[in-house]
């Protein structure tokens, strides 16, 4: 595959880029270069191999390497694509935090509409002022290059964000099934989880579709269905075994949850006879 946007930074520019599509066609090892690469698929599927670690990217993902980074691409046999890269130097990048975080490491991008769309912008952009312009161009094309990476790093952190938010879930409703049958405070898991109670509420209905509590209560429920089932102890032991604190909130949860009480619950179970 010919590189014409490595090949005009070999010639002097400080930003490049360059469209492709293809199938099957795959380096056949690893390379590098000294300036920072954005790799933005416009169709189809491909991997990129770096530090020992493959990155599969979809449309219209984005991966991003920083100089001097080894790395490699490839799709499965017969697979179309269509890929963007843009190359520019560090100092092509206008701002300085962005480009610390460019330089810092490889980054994989999953835009969401309104930035996959900024995204295709800026690339078309970039295409035709290098069409057009050539070298001339070269101070847009670093002030697209840095818009560029702004809109890909802003939607990292939004990612990041959001994959915090889902591991705290993961982690509030594996702490509720633990503990369950304890006293539950929505006071006690912010403290737990290091959030405010309003946080953790909000969140928690977010990713579950329910509160805290009715959660809490659901499997409460469940529970006392299985020992009224499958037990003779007393309606009361359960209540207290299951964590209700008193057997008057018992029932009526039961029964709001259940449309029955724990008493019809009990005896509606199967009656297993001797063969």
């Amino acid at each position: 595959m010919q590189d014409i946007a490595a090949e005009l930074m070999a010639g002097g520019r400080q930003v490049a880029v360059a469209r492709v599509q293809g199938v099957d066609d795959n380096m056949d090892r690893p390379h590098r270069h000294e300036f920072l690469e954005a790799y933005v698929l416009e169709a189809g599927q491909r991997d990129h191999w770096s530090g020992g670690q493959v990155h599969r990217i979809t449309t219209p993902d984005i991966i991003t390497f920083p100089p001097h980074d080894e790395h490699f691409s490839y799709s499965p046999p017969g697979v179309p694509f269509r890929r963007v890269v843009v190359y520019g130097l560090p100092e092509a990048v206008l701002l300085e935090d962005v480009r610390r975080r460019a330089l810092a490491q490889v980054r994989v991008c999953r835009p969401g509409a309104a930035d996959a769309s900024t995204v295709s912008l800026i690339v078309r952009r970039m295409i035709q002022l290098q069409e057009g312009l050539g070298d001339r161009a070269q101070d847009e094309m670093g002030l697209l290059l840095t818009q560029l990476l702004v809109v890909l790093q802003r939607q990292q952190e939004i990612d990041a964000i959001a994959a915090e938010r889902e591991a705290r879930a993961a982690a509030i409703i594996r702490h509720l099934h633990e503990h369950y049958t304890e006293h539950i405070e929505l006071e006690d898991l912010a403290e737990i989880f290091y959030v405010s109670r309003f946080h953790l509420a909000r969140e928690f209905r977010r990713h579950t579709g329910t509160t805290v509590i009715s959660y809490v209560n659901a499997l409460r429920v469940d529970q006392a269905r299985r020992l009224l089932q499958e037990t003779e102890r007393p309606i009361g032991e359960i209540s207290a075994q299951v964590g209700f604190r008193n057997v008057t909130h018992f029932n009526r949860v039961f029964r709001d949850r259940t449309g029955i009480t724990p008493r019809e619950e009990r005896r509606a179970r199967p009656v297993h006879r001797p063969g």
